[in-house]
């Protein structure tokens, strides 16, 4: 008897099986049909196959930055640098749940501007929000090469903090500014956030946009950030449809503070943490693991160990756990940051990257680390880490510009 062709399968059928298909074989079966392609493109079909991809971890890929080019990390220092070079190369790695990691392979950005060097700032649901130094800032999906890009939004600099004439844009005592991006799962709306403090002899003040992919457009927060005498200590955190940054208290010097910025609401909340004095640690940053946000840092009390605190309890300020310590002596190179990026299938084994160095596996209960060797990684990296998602499907493809100028060395995709 002959198999049915899927043009007698019923389309709720047929929903099942593409929803199982990695996101390359869907973005090919775009041209099957038209059945196919109101099917793939249906935003419910997205939902439904992003979900299955995070409970599954299916194609988790992680996307490196090359940083072998930067004289500092800090973009402040970006006038020191040749002006001239070109932004860095991507790169995605997959990984497979057994451990095992395939080879580099280039990826095109679609930020490239040529004197504009390109900075990771957050994954989320397989997207990357990447900005450079010419205030450009787009959310991409680079496993399906798509992307959107932000319209420009200008800081409003607030009257009595006005840039003194002798103080660049990037070195100004007046203005600092920092980014972040997550999901709204009550809109279903991607959002970027933008975080700007004006300081004055007198006192300081913040300013809050937000972004909103579903309407393409900027607004202001109307929620007032919660302490105006603190600094944010950390890069941003995105878990239960809320952004979160540690904050340094100035007339303190204490971390004891936690503020959040719930994505749909657009409202602030702040936990306190189980720190105190912010001279305990070094680079102490927030990050998410095994669904849990946490807490890591070098604890100078401690000889230089590295701890990482887990919030147990979502939300519940006494549910703070110290979760594990790598011991300085465990690790047998320097580094002042370690990011955890996932656990191991097990759960035995936490994936590491220090700083801009290679990725190492640190056995939790040994208490030993192993390097990962990966065909192809550059030598000085930033990670994010995605999915399999179909999300941006409409969006701008990605087109590598400087293609005649790159080097043959990796086939890119």
């Amino acid at each position: 008897m002959a198999a049915p062709s899927t043009s007698t399968l019923p389309p709720e059928f047929i929903a099942e099986i593409l929803a199982e298909l990695p996101v390359k074989s869907l973005v090919r079966f775009l041209c099957v049909s038209k059945l196919w392609y109101a099917m793939i493109k249906n935003p419910d079909f997205i939902r439904k196959h992003l979900k299955r991809s995070i409970e599954t971890n299916r194609e988790r890929t992680l996307i490196v930055e090359d940083c072998k080019r930067l004289h500092n990390a800090d973009p402040l220092f970006l006038k020191f640098e040749d002006k001239n070079r070109r932004p860095p190369d991507y790169y995605s790695v997959r990984f497979h749940d057994d451990g095992r990691f395939d080879r580099a392979v280039r990826i095109y950005q679609p930020l490239r501007h040529k004197r504009a060097k390109g900075t990771l700032v957050y994954s989320c649901n397989g997207l990357v929000c990447l900005y450079n130094m010419e205030s450009e800032i787009t959310i991409w999906n680079p496993l399906i090469r798509k992307h959107k890009k932000l319209p420009f939004e200008p800081i409003n600099v607030p009257s009595g903090f006005e840039k003194d004439g002798s103080y660049s844009v990037w070195n100004s005592p007046a203005m600092w500014s920092e980014l972040a991006f997550g999901h709204d799962p009550v809109n279903d709306d991607y959002k970027v956030v933008k975080v700007s403090k004006f300081s004055n002899w007198r006192e300081s003040v913040f300013e809050v946009k937000v972004y909103s992919l579903r309407s393409h457009s900027w607004k202001s927060v109307r929620d007032k950030w919660p302490k105006k005498d603190s600094s944010i200590a950390s890069k941003p955190a995105f878990l239960n449809g809320a952004l979160h940054w540690l904050a340094v208290s100035k007339k303190r010097r204490s971390l004891e503070m936690l503020i959040a910025l719930d994505l749909a609401t657009e409202k602030f909340q702040t936990y306190k943490t189980p720190f105190k004095n912010v001279s305990d640690f070094s680079k102490p940053d927030m990050e998410v693991l095994g669904g849990y946000l946490c807490v890591c840092g070098n604890e100078y009390l401690e000889s230089g160990n590295m701890s990482v605190w887990v919030m147990n309890k979502y939300g519940v300020e006494s549910s703070w756990t110290r979760l594990y310590t790598i011991l300085r002596e465990a690790v047998p190179w320097a580094f002042e940051y370690c990011k955890p990026l996932v656990f191991s299938k097990n759960g035995e084994k936490l994936l590491m990257h220090p700083d801009f160095d290679n990725l190492f596996w640190y056995d939790i209960k040994e208490k030993i680390c192993s390097k990962v060797e990966i065909v192809g990684m550059p030598d000085m990296s930033r990670t994010a880490t995605c999915v399999g998602s179909l999300v941006l499907l409409d969006g701008d493809s990605v087109i590598d510009v400087d293609l005649e100028e790159r080097e043959p060395d990796n086939e890119a995709w």
